[in-house]
């Protein structure tokens, strides 16, 4: 079962900054998943939310504002245990740091409703503009839509469902339209990661990835029933032996 390293080593250092991820590479990640924007003049940007209220405390919306602006909020002022600056990166310069390290990386394209047209285009123009980049990217969106457009793009490239507050009861449906674009991997929320809706999506041949999994026990729990990975805040949380 994989770790991946949900937004850097976000455990331990401000969620989607250049330090997490740094920090998630010397830790030894090979597999890494992170959130992607577009600025107004833009640039391609690694951050979760929208807006900067959880992470800077202040609302600007990212697509209202120039990089040069953006640059200039706290992206770490969130974070209790160091919240000395830290910008919102660059998509570029998050890949300088996890492409080599990386065997397998998650991007999460963050496009509800096309709130960045064109977006896919673009981040599918980085991905191959990176020697063995695209061959180890895997794009997902809660955003069908945009999903949906990728694949039109891209016949190839590797897609992961994610469900806007999926349920048991949505899972087959789901299951339905995840493969009409062909997905490869389904990303289940832990609350309803339990052993029969992981042998359901593996059965319907999905890699199955589960989020956010920040306790050892409830990794443990996965590992049994079968995930292929989960996404943690923690690099570490499992030993190498286990």
């Amino acid at each position: 079962m994989k770790v991946i390293s949900h937004r850097g080593a976000s455990g331990y250092a401000p969620e989607n900054t250049l330090k997490a991820f740094e920090l998630a590479a010397r830790m030894g990640s090979r597999d890494f998943e992170f959130d992607v924007h577009r600025t107004r003049d833009g640039k391609l940007v690694v951050h979760h939310d929208y807006d900067l209220s959880h992470t800077a405390g202040a609302p600007a919306r990212i697509a209202d504002l120039d990089y040069a602006e953006l640059s200039r909020l706290n992206a770490a002022a969130h974070f209790a245990a160091d919240p000395s600056f830290q910008r919102v990166p660059l998509l570029e310069e998050v890949l300088e740091i996890a492409a080599p390290a990386a065997d397998w990386i998650n991007f999460e394209v963050k496009n509800d409703g096309d709130a960045y047209p064109g977006i896919e285009a673009e981040l599918l123009a980085a991905l191959k503009g990176r020697p063995g980049l695209f061959e180890k990217a895997l794009v997902s969106s809660f955003d069908h839509g945009t999903l949906r457009r990728f694949r039109a793009l891209s016949p190839d490239l590797g897609l992961g469902w994610l469900g806007h507050r999926l349920s048991e009861i949505l899972l087959a449906p789901a299951v339905l339209k995840a493969r009409a674009i062909g997905a490869a991997s389904f990303h289940l929320a832990l609350r309803i990661a339990f052993r029969p809706n992981v042998a359901l999506l593996r059965k319907a041949g999905f890699a199955v990835r589960v989020y956010t999994v920040n306790l050892k026990k409830d990794a443990l729990r996965m590992k049994e029933i079968g995930v292929d990975g989960i996404f943690s805040n923690y690099p570490d949380i499992m030993d190498k032996t286990e």
